[in-house]
């Protein structure tokens, strides 16, 4: 076994094969990938923080409706908005809501009452937002959609997915955003800061990201040299492991 090891090594192709793989092992499989920080996403996204006032309604939004000076007119409970965007009120009929802001839809609902209400006002709240989901695949267990209201952190994503398989690099993800423009965003991102030093995530996800977690330099190095085997090892050596094994 031993003559059968130093023939192996000590031949130059199988020492720089073995070369390889321990520079593969030891390697970041997305070093190239430049890490993105949490303010030249914002920046590239062109995409600010929702607020009350810039928030764009959108299906299955639940929101209220309270006629300022009539409110014998406020709607009984909370209206979902439905899949096509539409809400129905009582003495209005239906009224685009998706697509505007609260106050855009205040208005609308306003005007559209002012033939049979002096003077309305109409203020319209979102009392529970609609899930919103990204993307997580790569080395999870459980590679999909994850669903989540308000915010949600990389992650939160990823444990959201049944956390990390036993191959993943746990210290990086991978973060695809795409914004309406030719090319997505493409940034790597810390996530050992959260996992492991306690630090609060500075990044949150948008709706419709893509979350992927990279195999890890030793695994893929593993999975190299399970599919070529045959390739790597001599016939004799592989003979020998067989017979170990079987006895």
């Amino acid at each position: 076994m031993n003559t059968i090891k130093k023939n192996f090594i000590g031949n130059s192709p199988n020492l720089l094969l073995v070369a390889f793989l321990v520079i593969v092992a030891c390697s970041n499989p997305v070093g190239h990938i430049p890490e993105i920080n949490p303010e030249d996403l914002a920046k590239r996204s062109n995409v600010p923080a929702p607020t009350e006032g810039t928030y764009k309604l959108v299906p299955y939004d639940q929101i209220t409706v309270r006629f300022t000076y009539h409110p014998e007119q406020d709607p009984k409970g909370m209206i979902a908005i439905s899949p096509d965007g539409q809400i129905d009120l009582d003495g209005i009929g239906s009224v685009q809501a998706a697509g505007r802001t609260p106050q855009e839809l205040g208005k609308e609902i306003a005007a559209k009452s002012s033939t049979r209400l002096r003077n309305p006002e109409v203020l319209v709240r979102v009392t529970q937002y609609a899930p919103r989901k990204v993307y997580v695949g790569g080395s999870v267990k459980s590679p999909g959609i994850a669903e989540f209201q308000g915010e949600m952190t990389p992650l939160q994503a990823i444990l959201g997915r049944g956390g990390f398989s036993n191959d993943a690099q746990k210290d990086t993800a991978i973060l695809i955003r795409y914004t309406g423009g030719p090319d997505p965003i493409i940034g790597r991102i810390n996530i050992i800061e959260g996992l492991e030093n306690g630090k609060p995530e500075r990044i949150t996800l948008l709706t419709n990201d893509i979350l992927y977690v990279p195999m890890s330099g030793i695994s893929r190095a593993d999975l190299w040299v399970k599919q070529h085997l045959n390739d790597i090892l001599p016939t004799g050596l592989i003979g020998i492991g067989m017979g170990a094994a079987g006895s």
